[in-house]
This record gives C-alpha cells, sequence and structure tokens, in this order.
C-alpha cells in the first residue's frame, strides 16, 4: 500500500480503532517518535475539539471536503459538533444546514443510521456496524460541569433525606448513613494534553500521586498513540482533612452477581444515589426492600440514570445486553445526545470492547471500558484495580464511584481495547503463578514433604505474596469457596491466550496454565476457587487413589 500524499496542515477526517472518522488535521510528529519504519504508511493526526494526537495509519484517512460537512447529522455529541466548528473555520468552508435525523425515524432508516461525513468517498459511505447495522456514529465526549464542594448544609440535608428515604437491608446493609465515615478528600491528577496519559487515582488516605512532568513513556515499535507526559513514578503529596463528596449523578449498575451486589452495597455506603437491574429479579429483592429503584425493563435504567454500569459474567452476556431487543441501544434511542454514560465493568476482549463502545457511540452514549482487576475479597474491602480507557470525562465523572471500590484506578489510554488487553494480561500473570503454585505443591507431595513448611520457606523469598500466601492455605486446608472463580479464571487465560495469536505472541507458560485449568473444571471444579487448579496439577496423584485435601 502506498503512503496517501498527506502534506503538513492538511485538513482531513480520520478513524481509531473502537471511534467514527473525526475532523483532524496533518501535523508533525514529535521527534521522538520516529523510532522504526512503519509496517503501513501513516500520519501524525491532531483531532480538532477533542484535542488529541495519535498516529493513524493512511488507509484510516480521508481528505476534508464540503462533501462531508453536509452529509452530518444533527444527532452528534457535542464535542464532535465543536471539532466540525474548529474545522471549518480552519478551512473558510461553510457547512449546509446539517441533516435532522428524528430519533423515531432513525430507527427505523437503515441508510440514516449509516449516514455520516466521515466516509472516503472512494469507499461509498458505509461504516462497518457491531451488529446487523443497526446502530448509529457517535464519540463519547460532553462538557462536564466543574466540580466543586457542596454547602456543608446542603451536605447535611441530602444526607438526612437519603437516610429517610432507605429501608435498612440485612446485616449488611443496615448502616445509617449518618453514621457513615466520609474518606478524605481526593484532589484529581492534573489532566494534560497527552493522547494516552496513565492517570492514576491512588487513594491512600495520607497522600495521592501526582504527575512528574519530565516523565513520559516511549512508544512501543507498532504503537500507533503519541503519548504526552505520563505516570512513571510519582512524588508524596499530603491532604488536607475532609470528605469525598459523591456524585449528584445517578447511577445505574446492570447485573447482579456475587460481584455486582458487593459493589452496589459499597455504591450505597458511600452515599451514591444507586439503581438497579438484573435478568434474575430474585436477586433484586434485597435492594428493593432497601429503598433502591429496581428497574424490570433494561432500556428504563438506561433513560433514567446519567451513568451506567455493566457488570456481567463475560464477553457474550455483555454484548447480550447492549444489542437485545430492550437493552441499552433501545434505552438510548429516547436519550438526548452526549446526555448517558456507560462503563463496562466486565472482563471483555478487546474486540468485543470495541463493538460495544461503536455501538454506545453511535446510539448517543459515551463509552468508558473499566474492567475490575481483583477477587471478590478485594470488591469487599474497597480495593479492586480499575483500569480505564476510553472517554476520558466519563472516567473523571465516574471518580466517586471509583473511590468506593478501588484503592488505585488507572486511565490507560483514550483508545477503546486498551484497558481490556491490561486487564487480560494481569489476569493472565496470575492464572499462570496460580498454576505454578499448584504444579509445586502437588510435587511437594510426591516428595512427601510437610505442606505447610513449604508455605513458610515461601514467605522468606523473594516470590512471597498475599496471592501465593491465600491460595496456598487454600490448599492446605481443602477450603475452596469461591473468592475468584475457577471458571472465570479459565476463561481470562482463553482471553489472553486469543490476544497472543492474535500478535502472534508465543505463550507457552500461559497455555500448560490453561490446560490445568482445563483439567480441573473436566475434575468438576468449575465453581470453586482458582486455588482448586491444584487438583488439574496433581492428577497422576487422584488417578493412583492417593488421598487429596
Amino acid at each position: 500500500m502506498s503512503e496517501k500524499d498527506f502534506e503538513i496542515g492538511d485538513l482531513v477526517w480520520a478513524k481509531m480503532k473502537g471511534y467514527p472518522f473525526w475532523p483532524a488535521k496533518i501535523q508533525n510528529p514529535p521527534n521522538d517518535t520516529k523510532s522504526s519504519t512503519p509496517k503501513k504508511p501513516k500520519h501524525f493526526v491532531f483531532f480538532f475539539g477533542s484535542k488529541n494526537c495519535a498516529w493513524i495509519l493512511d488507509e484510516n484517512i480521508v481528505p476534508h471536503s464540503a462533501e462531508m460537512l453536509n452529509n452530518v447529522s444533527k444527532k452528534k455529541s457535542s464535542s464532535f459538533v465543536k471539532a466540525i466548528d474548529e474545522i471549518i473555520e480552519a478551512s473558510g468552508s461553510v457547512a449546509s444546514k446539517l441533516k435532522d435525523v428524528k430519533e423515531d425515524s432513525a430507527k427505523k432508516d437503515k441508510s440514516a443510521l449509516k449516514s455520516t461525513a466521515l466516509q472516503s468517498p472512494e469507499k461509498i459511505a458505509k461504516i462497518p456496524s457491531v451488529k446487523d447495522n443497526e446502530s448509529s456514529n457517535k464519540l463519547p465526549t460532553v462538557r462536564i460541569e466543574k466540580r466543586g464542594r457542596k454547602p456543608k448544609q446542603k451536605i447535611n440535608e441530602q444526607k438526612n433525606e437519603n437516610t429517610n428515604k432507605k429501608t435498612p437491608l440485612k446485616r449488611s446493609l443496615q448502616e445509617d448513613a449518618s453514621n457513615r465515615l466520609s474518606p478524605p478528600v481526593q484532589k484529581l491528577c492534573k489532566k494534560s494534553d497527552g493522547y494516552s496519559d496513565l492517570i492514576p487515582f491512588a487513594y491512600n488516605p495520607i497522600a495521592v500521586f501526582q504527575p512528574l512532568d519530565d516523565l513520559s513513556v516511549k512508544p512501543g515499535k507498532n504503537s500507533e498513540l503519541v503519548p504526552g507526559p505520563s505516570f512513571v513514578s510519582s512524588q508524596v503529596v499530603t491532604k488536607s482533612p475532609g470528605g469525598f463528596i459523591p456524585t449528584e449523578k445517578k447511577i445505574g449498575l446492570i447485573g447482579l452477581g456475587n460481584m455486582g451486589q458487593t459493589l452496589v452495597k459499597k455504591l450505597l455506603d458511600s452515599g451514591h444515589n444507586v439503581s438497579v437491574w438484573n435478568r434474575t429479579p430474585e436477586k433484586c429483592e434485597q435492594f428493593a426492600e432497601a429503598g433502591v429503584c429496581v428497574y424490570t425493563v433494561l432500556a428504563d435504567i438506561i433513560f433514567n440514570c446519567d451513568i451506567i454500569f455493566c457488570c456481567v459474567s463475560g464477553p457474550e452476556a455483555a454484548k447480550t445486553i447492549v444489542f437485545e431487543k430492550e437493552g441499552v441501544l433501545k434505552g438510548l434511542e429516547k436519550c438526548r445526545p452526549g446526555t448517558k454514560g456507560y462503563v463496562e465493568l466486565t472482563t471483555i476482549d478487546p474486540v468485543t470492547s470495541q463493538e460495544i463502545a461503536e455501538a454506545i457511540t453511535y446510539g448517543g452514549g459515551k463509552y468508558l471500558e473499566a474492567p475490575m482487576s481483583g477477587s471478590r475479597a478485594r470488591a469487599e474491602e474497597g480495593s479492586l484495580v480499575i483500569l480505564g480507557a476510553g472517554d476520558r470525562d466519563l472516567f473523571y465523572s465516574c471518580e466517586s464511584c471509583f473511590y468506593a471500590i478501588s484503592k488505585n484506578t488507572f486511565y490507560l489510554s483514550c483508545e477503546v481495547g486498551k484497558g481490556s488487553q491490561m486487564n487480560l494480561i494481569l489476569s493472565m500473570l496470575v492464572g499462570t503463578a496460580c498454576g505454578a503454585l499448584a504444579e509445586s505443591i502437588a510435587l511437594i507431595d510426591q516428595c512427601d514433604l510437610p505442606k505447610d513448611h513449604f508455605l513458610e520457606i515461601l514467605r522468606s523469598f523473594p516470590l512471597a505474596c498475599d496471592l501465593f500466601s491465600e491460595k496456598g492455605r487454600a490448599i492446605i486446608a481443602g477450603d475452596f469457596t469461591a473468592d475468584i472463580p475457577l471458571k472465570y479464571q479459565q476463561k481470562d487465560m482463553n482471553l489472553a491466550l486469543t490476544l497472543g495469536d492474535k500478535y502472534e505472541q508465543p505463550l507457552a507458560l500461559t497455555s500448560h496454565a490453561n490446560e490445568l485449568y482445563k483439567f480441573a473444571k473436566f475434575l468438576c471444579y468449575s465453581e470453586d476457587d482458582v486455588a482448586a487448579v491444584y487438583f488439574g496439577a496433581n492428577f497422576n496423584r487422584r488417578n493412583s487413589n492417593a488421598a487429596v485435601p
């Protein structure tokens, strides 16, 4: 493929993964980004409206023209409209009156859903659809109001009002709002102009992490993003005493499995206005008794809440929630564009996340992937790790919610899929480590050595960590009560192997560990804790009819 004849300053429309084409211009890249010869022709692009920069393949760049402006519909985000205004000002062209797309007719008219000014004339206006070409294209960016403290009197009135409305849950939810301790004030890390900055929220009661402006991340060999200042290390800044104010936005949570129920409790305890939906209504009963708003129709929770979190079992469930008949997209049809934020907490693969992102943004919503890394026990402690990627403004709007469920929350990139990739790689490491521990203890058994001595000695090694300590004790005690269910860990291992296949990266250790998990599932340990992979590693002993914990 030959390089397109673009010059510095040319006005164009460019597309990133998971997002529509967007008004932009070609500009000079930073000097430190030319580290290798690209496999495919690409140019460094500045995006109007969002003011982000990225390397974009030439196949995803088309020249700017008045014809594109004439085809833009009104149903676009405020940031997109700003980008249109800026490219018009830069080009001196005048767009015709934007086509009016009525929400009622948009559902029926597929050509209206597909219409966009963001297409190459050579490719005849067809944007790849997410599912059956039934979604419309929109980048999730809206103007966020400046966050500030409420007057003390107003905070107290709101607490009293919430207290009066709520009926106590069973013991775990009976704490009165007036007795809840407010966590310390959390200062946001300064937003920079970089496109893929790593922005951590560190919820330590004494210090927060702040950026060091002179540090930056160098792009990888195949990276298409050019990062600005990033968080390679941190400096400690003391905080003044005070409380963290929960957002006034209405929060919806989809999915009340064991993890989802824990998240709802943490959000309620931190003073958030929470509504719920679950496919099995019985799981909503205890929350309904506590005065939580329970929706029976999925589309209704989208319409009535400002930020909607989704926490379900995996990629297929996540896609069903979005694309089913009365699902998320149906709810977005009734909403004003740019007013709804959709946050995917589920562990899914990057491709699925990009498909969901495209559907949500086509539908007028904002999308953020924020997969959670951690166990059920970590969720109850509020110490999960959140790995965000996608809409930056939505990420900051979720700050108080993330505070409630996480000790460390990171924003990795504007590019959807980066959070999912990082989460899968971390989960792959956890799964492989547990497999190695299981094999070690299985060999300890064969050598007739004391397992408790092994764990005691391991604590003095550099490898000592909470994971090995917890799972080792579980194996010795024979207590496999699910904290990280084995079936979900094996699912993550499969997704990580698929990711490795995409990049032709050998994952020999992960592949072997995955076989141990598969064998443990075959032995009917799917619902048990990940520590039950021990039975997959100890199958020789099982076959010889030897005793196991």
